[in-house]
Order: structure tokens, then C-alpha cells, then sequence
């Protein structure tokens, strides 16, 4: 037991030594939801769908399916259907760099991609699965199944961070890009935006990272603290 709360208290440390070490701010970052000015310099651009369309063509990526979303502020590009859901962000001033971000991820190594979503799944499915087996007792507490949910958190959190940090260091020059070809703001309101796109990157990409990780050590936190129980109980 006691090599789980050595365990356990190693997971929590790490949790939190990365968010000192990638200096995650929340109030910082949601400085960053809202700057009217800004917003309606991209009111004058197209609607989300049609961003995306002229993005995905100056991409010369032209088969990708786009969706608006509803009652949600995610976006996201779905490799198993090829398909991009755009969230509802219509007065948000970021949005450029966001679809540029969902539209970059489309036209990533598709087998990194599908490895992507596939080894993410397997690794659901593991966890849950060693939950309900560890807790009925049909497998006994073991050092072995902890092992493998690591080597599956650090596989999953290598593969994605690979992704987003890609997908987000190339969006603000797609962005603008498609800024200066649209001909739609000044040379002052350009360099605006693309400075707090700059900014917005170099809060968000950290961000991501950690998110990622902790959401990882937090299910392997969980079987630890299922796995004390158990041998408790």
C-alpha cells in the first residue's frame, strides 16, 4: 500500500509542479475571452463556415466536411469523419486563429492523426475497464496494471501535445495570411490582432499542455486512490 501513496503523492506533486512550470493563470487567460475593439475589426470578416472554406482553400485542402456547432464554445476537427465543428463564437475576435488552428489539424499525417483518436479511445476504454475489474476484484491490486496506464498517458500526451503545439504555432501565420488577402482592416488593426494572436499562443499553447497532462495524471491519480481502497476494504 504504501508504494500506491508514494504513488499518489508523487502524481499530485507533478500536477502541480507543471502548472508552476508552464505558469497557468485562468484569470490571465480569460483576460483574453473578450476585447470589443478587436471584435469588430472581425465582425467585417465572413461568417465561421465561410473562413474555413477560404482557409481550407488557401490550404489546398478542399474535402474536409465543416459544421457549424451549437451551445458550445469548442472547437474541434473530427480525423475519423474528416469533419470540422466550429463552435458558436461569432463575436469572438480570435475566431480566425481558431478555425486556421481546426483547419491546420486537418491537413496533419493522417496515420498520426487516426492513431490519435484511436489510441485515445483504447486508452478509455483500458481505464475504465481496470476500474470496474480492480473494484469486483476479478484482478487482484497489481503495480503492473498502474504501469501500463502510465505508458498509455505518456503515449496519448506525447501524439496530442505534438498535435496542438503544431497546430497552434502554424495558425497565426495561416491567420494572417488570410488577413492580408481578405483586405478587410488597415495595417494598424491587422497588426492588433496579430499580436494578441501572438499573445493568446503564448499563454494558450502551456495551457494546453498542462490541461492535457493533468486530465491524464488525474485518471491515473483515481486508480491509485481505487486501488488503496480496495486493498483497504
Amino acid at each position: 500500500m504504501l508504494g500506491y501513496i508514494i504513488c499518489g503523492i508523487i502524481t499530485i506533486l507533478t500536477i502541480i509542479l507543471f502548472r508552476v512550470i508552464f505558469k497557468i493563470n485562468i484569470k490571465e487567460m480569460k483576460k483574453y475571452i473578450e476585447n470589443k475593439e478587436l471584435s469588430e475589426i472581425t465582425k467585417r470578416f465572413p461568417d465561421n463556415i465561410n473562413i474555413a472554406k477560404e482557409i481550407l482553400e488557401i490550404l489546398n485542402n478542399k474535402n474536409v466536411k465543416i459544421e457549424q456547432a451549437k451551445d458550445t464554445d469548442v472547437s474541434l476537427y473530427i480525423a475519423v469523419t474528416n469533419k470540422i465543428l466550429i463552435a458558436d463564437m461569432k463575436n469572438n475576435y480570435s475566431r480566425i486563429q481558431t478555425i486556421a488552428h481546426e483547419c491546420l489539424h486537418s491537413c496533419q499525417d493522417r496515420a498520426l492523426l487516426m492513431f490519435n483518436f484511436i489510441f485515445s479511445n483504447i486508452n478509455i476504454v483500458y481505464f475504465l475497464l481496470i476500474i470496474i475489474l480492480t473494484i469486483s476484484k476479478v484482478i487482484s491490486v497489481n503495480f503492473l496494471y498502474l504501469f501500463i496506464l502510465l505508458i498509455f498517458a505518456l503515449i496519448q500526451f506525447t501524439v496530442r501535445a505534438y498535435l496542438e503545439t503544431d497546430a497552434m504555432t502554424k495558425s497565426k501565420f495561416l491567420a494572417k495570411e488570410y488577413i492580408v488577402q481578405k483586405k478587410l482592416c488597415n495595417e494598424e488593426e491587422k497588426e492588433k490582432l496579430l499580436f494578441e494572436y501572438d499573445k493568446i499562443n503564448t499563454i494558450g499553447i502551456p495551457f494546453i499542455l498542462y490541461d492535457l497532462l493533468k486530465k491524464l495524471l488525474l485518471n491515473v491519480l483515481i486508480y491509485i486512490v481505487i486501488c488503496i481502497v480496495v486493498m483497504i476494504v
